[in-house]
Parts: structure tokens; C-alpha cells; sequence
């Protein structure tokens, strides 16, 4: 953050605190609205126009107890918050993200931020093949008149999008699909994949901040 005086100034904050400072009362008091206006306030930097959007989530586990705690609590699978990005394969900005109790199906998140993202003027959308369904690729190429770069899970029986899919898909576009893993892996390892917070509104935060810290991050390196 230190760079970014105008980051400073939106924060209204004249010295940057101390990396060792744990604003605890701060996290729990800063809203979800105050979260997405500062993303949108660091994306005002970013190109109008974005020629390739990738779809794709993961998951935040939330309790960070070591298997043999877990064994004595008979307790066989961690819960974890689903964290969804939609972002700029070029810049590998996030332009869009939703957050969730895990777990949640990929395409539940995919038409808002479809919706959320045709402002962008986007020529393809990318996603693995969790988000191949006739309703997300009629939402592409009707809503945005976009072109959806989404694999088959079977082959197709029905649908006119899916039917119609294999003839605009592009093998080398879609291979660019990776940056978008590249993104949730960067924001694991410099931002933990762990969520330390005690309750499901708190680990949903924590969960958006990571992602707004990591357009901080890639801010940082690109403008």
C-alpha cells in the first residue's frame, strides 16, 4: 500500500500502520460496501476494456485445527468459504468476485458476474467445465454478445448453445483459461488459504478483503 497515495487518501490515512498491527476492531466493523468501494476505487485504473474474462472459485478453509485434532472431534471434513473471481486474463485483475458459505455450485456465481462484467466489453468468456450449462452460455452470447470458451462435460444432447458449442470453441483462447488459477493461487500462498475468523459473516469478509488486498498487490505492479 505504501506506494499508492491515492489508496492512503481513499483510506484517509496519513501514515500506513505498522505491518505487526492487527486492526481487529477495524476488520469488524469495516462493511461489505466499504470492501466493494474500495475494489471498485483501485479498478479505476483499469482498461474499459477487458478482451478475455475467466470464470473459476475455491475454497477458503475455515477451520485450521491439524488432522489428528479433527480425528478427536470426529470430525471428517473442515467446513470452508467458497470465494468466486471473475477476472482480466490479460492484467489478472479481479474484476468481480462473490463470496459464500461452501459448499456452492459454480454456476450460481457465474451469471452475476457475467451480468457484472459485460461493461468490460469482453470478446470470450473462459471457464472450466463446472460452468458448462445451456443457461450460463445463453447468458454470454445473448446478454453480453460474447463468446463463451467453456469445454463439454458429456456430449451435448440438447440445448441450442451447447449443441452449438463445439464450432466457436478455441483451444489456444481457452488455454489461457490458467491465469485465472495462477490468481487464487498467488492470493493462497502471499494471503493464506485459511480463514482465522470465528463465524460465517467474518470469514466471508475476510475471504473479500483477501481479494481486494490482491488487487492491491497487482496494482501495484502493473500501474
Amino acid at each position: 500500500m505504501e506506494p499508492c497515495t491515492k489508496i492512503l487518501k481513499f483510506l484517509r490515512l496519513s501514515n500506513l500502520p505498522h505491518y505487526t498491527t492487527i486492526p481487529k476492531k477495524f476488520f469488524e466493523r469495516l462493511s461489505d460496501t466499504q470492501i466493494r468501494y474500495l475494489n471498485d476505487f483501485i479498478l479505476m485504473d483499469h482498461p474499459k476494456k477487458s478482451e478475455l474474462i475467466a470464470l473459476d472459485g475455491t475454497g477458503h478453509t475455515n477451520d485450521y485445527a491439524d488432522k489428528y485434532y479433527a480425528q478427536i472431534r470426529a470430525k471428517k471434513r473442515k467446513g470452508y468459504t467458497k470465494n468466486h473471481i471473475a477476472i482480466d486474463v490479460d492484467t489478472r485483475m479481479i474484476l468481480h468476485y462473490g463470496v459464500s458459505r461452501g459448499p456452492k455450485h459454480d454456476t450460481q456465481f457465474a451469471l452475476a458476474a457475467i451480468r457484472q462484467t459485460k461493461k468490460y466489453q469482453p470478446h470470450y468468456f473462459l471457464a472450466d467445465r463446472a460452468y458448462d450449462s445451456e443457461e450460463i452460455r445463453k447468458c454470454i452470447n445473448e446478454e453480453t454478445l460474447a463468446f463463451e470458451q467453456i469445454p463439454l462435460k458429456t456430449r451435448a444432447k440438447n440445448g441450442h448453445y451447447r449443441l452449438n458449442s463445439s464450432t466457436i470453441f478455441r483451444p489456444k483462447i481457452y488455454s489461457r483459461r490458467m491465469n485465472v488459477e495462477s490468481v487464487i493461487f498467488v492470493i493462497k500462498q502471499i494471503f493464506s488459504g485459511i480463514n482465522f475468523s470465528r463465524n460465517d459473516k467474518l470469514r466471508n469478509k475476510e475471504t473479500k478483503l483477501k481479494d481486494v488486498l490482491y488487487n492491491f498487490y497487482r496494482h501495484v505492479q502493473i500501474f
